[in-house]
């Protein structure tokens, strides 16, 4: 459309400047006709002017149809750059989309970062008082942006400017002290203008995302707005991922304690059973009784039984590996599920967990306790020769072993031993 605009321009003005300096040598040739007596210098100024005037006003078209093509290319070539850089930001928002952890969501974050704003490198850490260690890299681009020795779990998020204020910050190569203390763990010199974009996942976890443009670029206004809605982006997708791992998570655990529910007690144990008949390892199976917890309800009230529900459950975290399982069974039964572990060793897991709740000081949170709660429990070891393979079956010998421990006189473990034959 605007090729035929111009074109159509070019056509009229020509036409146009074409017939006034047809005119204009029309006028000087009619002077120049009359001879020497008949010359007449209007009518020679008159043919000399009209002809100047049509040179002018077509170098005045050119120049004109010049800039017009110019600002097109511009105006389209800006368009097309915007073009492409939604097409980039969609693209990378379905990318993440589909993804199943954070980390994932990072790593496509530094990438797509990189590409959309030609960046010289991007740094994208995470710090989480929980973890460990607490602070750690999540996406470096290119991979060998950061020094080998640096060591990432000597980065304190105080020292972050970003991290600290929770706003983005621009660093400019002006040798300001005042720079990102991720600066201190990157190859490259802090010539390069920086722009680190901090972002909260959830209660506990801050990001921080550390830009860098080459020496010789600047940071646009743009650039910023562009790198922050990418982030803001990654920041959406990522909430949304902690809010149903936590939906789930809450669906799956007892409120109280901590532990598995026993809603999610059959879907994970009967994992662990597929797995330990797959590679025909051992697995044991514990059942545990809180002796006499209706007496402690009844005398001290519910929340003496609530606190010492939690003490055992913080026992039992203590006390297993993190392989094995923890369920809330009923109201004052619990079962635990130990993988690759024969009933001997599982029986050493047993008395730990005993020595560790035997140990806990209840003086301080339930006044006038006459006697230290007490555990009964029951073992039974998954086996091909007792025909205890379903997790059914194995739920039944432990509770059998339960009633026998609790039978004998409680503050036991009892093994499970299969009925003999008459």
């Amino acid at each position: 459309m605007l090729q035929h605009s111009i074109r159509g321009r070019i056509l009229i003005f020509g036409v146009g400047c074409g017939l006034l300096s047809s005119i204009g040598i029309c006028l000087a040739a009619s002077a120049f006709a009359a001879g020497p007596v008949g010359l007449h210098p209007a009518l020679i100024f008159s043919g000399v002017a009209c002809s100047l005037l049509a040179l002018l006003l077509m170098a005045l078209l050119l120049v004109r149809t010049a800039l017009t093509v110019a600002r097109g290319e511009r105006a389209r070539h800006i368009v097309e750059e915007r073009a492409q850089a939604v097409d980039l930001l969609l693209d990378f928002s379905q990318t993440i989309q589909g993804a199943a952890q954070t980390d994932q969501i990072l790593a496509t974050l530094g990438q797509a970062l990189r590409k959309a704003l030609s960046l010289a490198g991007v740094v994208i850490l995470a710090h989480e008082p929980d973890g460990i260690p607490s602070t750690c890299l999540k996406s470096v681009v290119p991979a060998d942006l950061v020094n080998a020795t640096s060591a990432c779990v000597e980065f304190d998020p105080a020292m972050c400017p970003c991290m600290r204020q929770k706003q983005s910050r621009l660093f400019v190569a002006d040798g300001s002290p005042v720079r990102c203390s991720v600066d201190a763990m990157l190859k490259l010199a802090a010539t390069h203008p920086a722009f680190c974009v901090p972002m909260q996942v959830g209660p506990k976890v801050q990001v921080a995302v550390h830009l860098l443009l080459p020496p010789t670029e600047s940071w646009t206004d743009a650039a910023r707005q562009l790198a922050q809605t990418y982030v803001n982006t990654a920041q959406s997708t990522m909430i949304s991922l902690h809010l149903l791992s936590d939906a789930e998570q809450r669906s799956m655990t007892d409120p109280l304690t901590g532990l598995y529910n026993r809603r999610s007690m059959e879907q994970l144990l009967q994992r662990e059973v597929a797995l330990s008949d797959r590679y025909q390892h051992p697995l044991s199976l514990v059942m545990i009784d809180l002796d006499r917890f209706k007496l402690v309800n009844d005398d001290h009230g519910h929340a003496a039984g609530d606190h010492l529900l939690r003490s055992f459950a913080d026992c039992v975290r203590m006390t297993l590996r993190k392989t094995d399982l923890a369920f809330r069974y009923g109201g004052d039964e619990f079962v635990v599920v130990l993988p690759q572990t024969p009933i001997s060793q599982a029986q050493q897991v047993v008395h730990k967990l005993r020595q560790a709740f035997a140990s806990v000081d209840f003086s301080s949170a339930i006044a006038r306790m006459e006697q230290q709660p007490t555990l009964s429990i029951g073992l039974v070891e998954r086996s091909v020769a007792h025909h205890l393979l379903t997790l059914q079956s194995l739920l039944a010998a432990a509770d059998q072993a339960l009633y026998e421990a609790k039978q004998d006189n409680r503050n036991c473990v009892h093994v499970y031993q299969p009925p003999r034959a008459a």
